[in-house]
């Protein structure tokens, strides 16, 4: 790595009072002081949209301007100078697939990336159909086994006999873009890196749930890059139908677990991360991927994921789910929850007074600090927080508890209230954020089974493996 551009997240922005100078976020209210060197610094990414850095040289100022990506202030882009191309090894385990095998290695024959420095690796994990004649028409090594071991088996032999400094995986069913790993290869200069793992679309865009799966795919990781630095704690994670890991790395986590049909690729990226080495996504390197497009497979791919939790969190017994509870943001969400079920303007007014107390703490404390900012702006961003928090807990609340809200409620009716108000402001928000080209109403619909499916995976995961740690996050006071 020899660049990296910093640029201020959206909704901040630096200015100037008096003879001082500041930093500002509006969601959540962040205000920061800082130094007249600093202030020209950030203003100028202001003005260019970012500013570059090199870590050997600046650094120093990389030390303070990730500090300030840390509180959420900045965003940091590393941008790689060209290297040298690694040698990469593609990995695909395919079972009676023939016409997704074909079309998988069609896409691959027309990478941009050097042929001589590319060896894809086909393992046929005992097909009983003309997957193995498609396999033996293209120029490539194939692995021929005379009866099923699973996809994790499959990836493990392949790699014992691969050639390449890296390992990439991908899908039979998944079609890569030609810049696939001239993407992601730069990354590996960066010796601490051990996964990188690009985008991944759907393939397919012809019915609404094409398009719910485009928005809400668990395989998509987001438009927003993200690297995880620290192993033991983070929950970090990316498909493997678009994983590159050092073959390194690779071995000393130990390979994919072969007796894991879900939730390896989140396995093999906690131990890789457990060893030190950092994962890195970037919503680049793209990879389409062919979603089950009937309603019925898809809901059981989505029970099946679920099902995988119990097992990830016995094997991780440090990793937990964080829910962040800051006081006031919770006291507020408390009360109108309760609002909504008791059916009282009492707890709504609570819940008012909250939002209000909040309101005046910040606007004092901002007077305090000599910062004159109008109480409407403060006013305008103590409310975006307030939404922000109340749509996370909702989102967590319907992701692992609606299925025990719906028995609840027909015992106690006044909760099909609460219930419905967490199923319509969480769904609505994801809709206005991802913005998926179709209806709210086929949305919501789909959203809720999509919710129903992965949760019932989760609890029969958690009976059988007899564990409830899915269910048992961690309180944080601090974001």
């Amino acid at each position: 790595m020899k660049k990296i551009n910093y640029r201020l997240r959206e909704g901040v922005q630096v200015f100037q009072q008096e003879e001082d100078f500041y930093l500002l976020s509006e969601t959540p209210l962040i205000v920061i002081k800082v130094n007249e060197v600093l202030y020209r610094i950030l203003n100028e990414t202001s003005k260019s949209g970012s500013i570059s850095c090199s870590r050997e040289k600046d650094h120093q100022l990389t030390g303070l301007l990730d500090g300030l990506v840390a509180k959420g202030l900045l965003v940091k882009d590393e941008v790689m100078e060209p290297q040298p191309f690694p040698t990469v090894s593609i990995i695909i385990p395919v079972r009676n697939r023939p016409q997704d095998i074909r079309e998988c290695l069609t896409s691959l024959a027309s990478l941009d990336y050097p042929k001589n420095k590319v060896e894809i690796i086909v393992v046929n994990d005992g097909s009983t159909d003309s997957t193995a004649k498609i396999i033996g028409a293209f120029d490539i090594k194939a692995i021929h086994l005379p009866h099923s071991i699973g996809a994790s088996a499959c990836r493990n032999q392949a790699a014992r006999e691969a050639n390449g400094e890296l390992l990439g995986f991908t899908d039979s069913d998944c079609v890569p873009h030609p810049h696939w790993l001239k993407d992601l290869f730069p990354y590996f200069s960066d010796e601490r890196v051990g996964i990188v793992g690009g985008c991944v679309s759907n393939f397919f865009d012809r019915s609404s749930l094409d398009r719910y799966e485009e928005a809400k795919s668990s395989l998509n990781m987001g438009p927003h890059p993200f690297r995880s630095e620290n192993g033991k704690s983070s929950m970090a994670y990316v498909p493997s139908c678009n994983l590159i890991i050092r073959k390194k790395a690779f071995y000393e986590a130990g390979g994919f677990q072969e007796d894991l049909s879900v939730g390896e690729d989140v396995d093999l990226c906690w131990r890789t991360g457990e060893l030190g080495y950092h994962l890195l996504y970037l919503p680049k390197g793209e990879v389409k991927h062919k979603h089950r497009n009937d309603l019925l497979p898809m809901l059981r791919r989505r029970h099946d994921y679920g099902t995988s939790e119990a097992i990830l969190y016995l094997r991780h017994k440090d990793k937990r789910k964080t829910l962040y509870l800051p006081a006031a943001y919770s006291i507020f969400y408390a009360l109108i929850c309760l609002g909504i079920i008791m059916q009282s303007p009492a707890f709504f007014g609570l819940g008012l007074g909250t939002l209000f107390f909040d309101f005046c703490r910040k606007v004092l404390k901002i007077r305090k600090n000599g910062l004159h900012l109008k109480s409407s702006r403060v006013l305008l961003s103590v409310l975006r927080t307030h939404f922000s928090f109340s749509y996370q807990t909702s989102s967590f609340l319907v992701r692992y508890y609606l299925i025990f809200l719906i028995p609840l409620s027909l015992i106690y009716p006044k909760m099909w209230g609460f219930l419905l108000f967490l199923l319509i402001f969480s769904s609505a928000t994801d809709f206005a954020i991802k913005k998926p080209k179709m209806g709210l109403f086929p949305f919501f619909f789909f959203y809720t089974l999509d919710q129903i499916a992965y949760q019932t995976g989760v609890f029969g995961g958690c009976v059988k493996n007899k564990t409830f740690m899915p269910y048992v996050p961690v309180f944080s006071k601090k974001v």
